[in-house]
C-alpha cells in the first residue's frame, strides 16, 4: 500500500466525499471544526464550502462527522450533515439538510433544515457517518449513532425500542414529513459503516469497550438486524450488562461479527471502517473491504472465501497516525483521512513491484486476442498469469508465461482464442518466487473501446509517469502551468499501458496532454 498526499492547510480533517456528477478529482472535505472545504484537484480552496463552526460542539468525540449529498444533487443542491451541537453538556447529536447556492463552491448557512435532534446521557460515543441508499426508488439517508457514551450502555439505549441510540437508523428524506425509523439496534460506537457501491451490501464497524473490535456484515437484502451490545462485545458474551436484564434474549436474535480482534496495543482499539472498493485504477484492490484502526495505524483487506472470509493485513508507506476515516470519491477511489497529522492520503497500490512493467498492450485478430508486454528489471518473478474479463471487474485466468527471470529486459506474448469483436479486459497477475504476487493495469481490446485516458501517479516521486489507454496515442506532452512545453514524446500509437521516464523537472505542478487519434486528454501531475 502507498498513501499519497491530496491536500494540505487542513485542521482536523474527519471524512471526504464527492458530490454527485461532479468533476473528477473534486473532493468535499469535512473538518472536525465545524467546516466543509473543497478540494479541487489541485487547490484546497480557502474559503469553506460551509461554515457551522457556531452550532458545533468540538470537544473529545464530538464535532461534524459526516456529510452526504443527495443523490439528485445536481438538481436540487440538497446535502446533509451530522453533528453535535452546543447543548449543554454533551451536545445532541443532529442532522440538518442545507443547499448550496448558485455558487458551487459556496452553501447558504441559512438553508438549515433540522431532521432530528437526539439528546445524550454522556459525551462519548456519537456514531458519525451518512450515506445514502436509493431502495425502490426512495433516498433512504442511513445513519448510526452511539449507545450515548460512559461504560457497559448503563441505560440499556442499544436494545431500548424507544431510544434511538445504538441504532442504525435512516429517513426518506423526500417525504412529506421525514421521520425516523430503527433499522438496526444494539451498536456502541459504529464510528465508520458504508455502503458497497456495487451490491448495496452494508458494512459496519463497531468500536468495541475494551475487549473486541468487530466488522459486521449485511447483504443488500436484509431489512435490519440486532448486533448485540451490551449483551455482546464482538464475538464475546459481554457478561450482566447493567440495564440489559434479558440478555438471553437477545442473545438468541443478535447476528455474529464476520470478523473481530482483540483489543490491545499490539492489534489496536477503536476500529475505523472503510469502504469495499470499487475503483479502477487499483485491480488488486478491486472487492476488498479496507479497514484501519485509529491507534494501530494499519490496513487490513477483508474478501469473501467461499463461506468464510479471509483477512490480510498490509502496512502502509508512509506510516499515517491517527486515521480518522476511509473514505470513498465518486469514482470508488479510497483516501485515508489523518485527523491529528491534518492530511488527506490517498490509497493507492504500486502498479508492480519489484517489477518495472514498461508496457502492456493488446490486439484483436481473427479468432483470438494477442497481448503484448515488456518487463524491465525482473528478478524473483515466476511467472506472469494472464486474467480475462468481461465486464472489467470479474477476471478469470486464461493462461501463463514463464518469466525469464535474469534482471534483464524482456518482451512477452500471449493469445488468448477467444470470439474477437466483443469488448475484452485483460490484467497480467505478476507471481514472485516468494508466493505473493501484483496485477497490471487493466487494458481494454476490442468493442466500443472507451477513450478515456488514465495518468497516474498525479504526485510524481520517481520520475515514472503511467498512462493507461484503450485508444492510439500519437504524442505525450508535459506543459508547465505558464504554457511552456518541457518535455515531449512520440507514442507512434501505442495504446494499452505504458510507462514513460520524464527528465529531472523542477517542483511544481504540470499539464499531461496524451494526443490520440481519438482526441486529446489532459491530466494535472504534481512533481515532487
Amino acid at each position: 500500500m502507498e498513501l499519497i498526499e491530496p491536500a494540505d492547510g487542513l485542521s482536523q480533517p474527519i471524512e471526504l466525499v464527492s458530490a454527485p456528477g461532479d468533476a473528477p478529482g473534486r473532493l468535499f472535505i469535512v473538518q472536525k471544526t465545524g467546516e466543509i472545504r473543497i478540494w479541487t484537484g489541485t487547490t484546497l480552496l480557502t474559503t469553506p464550502f460551509l461554515n457551522i463552526n457556531a452550532l458545533v460542539q468540538d470537544v473529545g468525540e464530538q464535532g461534524l462527522l459526516s456529510m452526504a449529498f443527495h443523490p439528485q444533487y445536481a438538481t436540487n443542491g440538497y446535502f446533509y450533515v451530522y453533528y453535535n451541537d452546543n447543548t449543554e453538556p454533551n451536545g445532541n447529536i443532529v442532522v440538518a439538510r442545507y443547499q448550496v447556492t448558485a455558487d458551487p463552491d459556496v452553501a447558504n448557512p441559512a438553508s438549515a433544515t433540522i431532521l432530528t435532534s437526539i439528546p445524550k446521557p454522556f459525551e462519548n460515543h456519537n456514531g458519525g457517518h451518512l450515506q445514502f441508499r436509493t431502495e425502490g426508488g426512495v433516498p433512504y439517508l442511513y445513519f448510526a449513532t452511539g449507545d450515548g457514551g460512559s461504560g457497559n450502555d448503563p441505560f440499556n439505549n442499544a436494545q431500548d425500542p424507544a431510544s434511538l441510540l445504538g441504532k442504525m437508523l435512516r429517513i426518506n428524506v423526500d417525504a412529506p414529513s421525514p421521520t425516523v425509523e430503527i433499522w438496526g439496534r444494539g451498536l456502541r460506537n459504529p464510528f465508520r459503516w458504508s455502503f458497497d457501491r456495487t451490491t448495496g451490501d452494508m458494512w459496519i464497524a463497531d468500536v468495541g469497550q475494551g475487549a473486541r473490535e468487530e466488522i459486521n456484515f449485511l447483504a443488500a437484502a436484509s431489512t435490519g438486524a440486532n448486533f448485540g451490545w451490551p449483551c455482546r462485545e464482538g464475538s464475546q458474551d459481554n457478561g450482566a450488562a447493567p440495564g440489559s436484564s434479558d440478555c438471553d434474549t437477545v442473545d438468541a436474535v443478535a447476528i455474529d461479527p464476520i470478523f473481530d480482534y482483540p483489543t490491545g496495543a499490539d492489534s489496536g482499539r477503536s476500529v475505523i471502517g472503510g469502504y469495499v472498493y470499487r475503483g479502477t485504477n487499483f485491480p488488486a484492490l478491486q472487492g476488498y473491504y479496507l479497514l484501519t484502526d485509529y491507534f494501530s495505524n494499519r490496513l487490513l483487506l477483508i474478501s469473501p472465501s467461499g463461506s468464510e472470509w479471509d483477512v490480510v493485513e498490509k502496512t502502509p508507506t508512509p506510516a499515517v497516525s491517527n486515521i480518522a476515516s476511509i473514505s470513498e470519491d465518486g469514482s470508488g477511489e479510497l483516501y485515508a483521512i489523518s485527523l491529528t497529522g491534518n492530511s488527506v492520503y490517498q490509497i493507492t497500490v504500486p502498479v508492480v513491484t519489484p517489477l518495472l512493467l514498461t508496457k502492456f498492450s493488446g490486439k484483436s485478430y481473427g479468432g483470438y486476442n494477442e497481448l503484448l508486454w515488456t518487463a524491465e528489471s525482473e528478478q524473483n518473478i515466476g511467472k506472469f498469469v494472464i486474467e480475462y474479463s468481461t465486464d472489467g471487474t470479474n477476471f478469470l485466468a486464461v493462461g501463463n508465461v514463464h518469466s525469464l527471470n535474469d534482471g534483464n529486459t524482456n518482451n512477452y506474448s500471449f493469445r488468448h482464442v477467444v470470439n474477437t469483436g466483443a469488448k475484452a479486459f485483460y490484467r497480467l497477475r505478476i507471481d514472485e518466487l516468494n508466493n505473493t504476487h501484483s496485477y497490471s493495469a487493466v487494458i481494454t481490446i476490442g468493442g466500443d473501446k472507451a477513450k478515456g485516458v488514465k495518468i497516474y501517479p498525479t504526485i510524481v516521486r520517481n520520475s515514472l509517469l503511467n498512462i493507461v489507454s484503450a485508444s492510439p496515442v500519437e504524442k505525450v506532452r508535459v506543459v508547465g502551468l505558464g504554457g511552456q512545453e518541457v518535455y515531449a514524446k512520440d507514442m507512434n500509437g501505442a495504446e494499452g499501458f505504458f510507462t514513460i521516464g520524464l527528465p529531472a523537472l523542477q517542483k511544481g505542478f504540470y499539464v499531461v496532454s496524451v494526443q490520440g487519434r481519438d482526441g486529446q486528454s489532459t491530466g494535472k501531475i504534481l512533481i515532487e
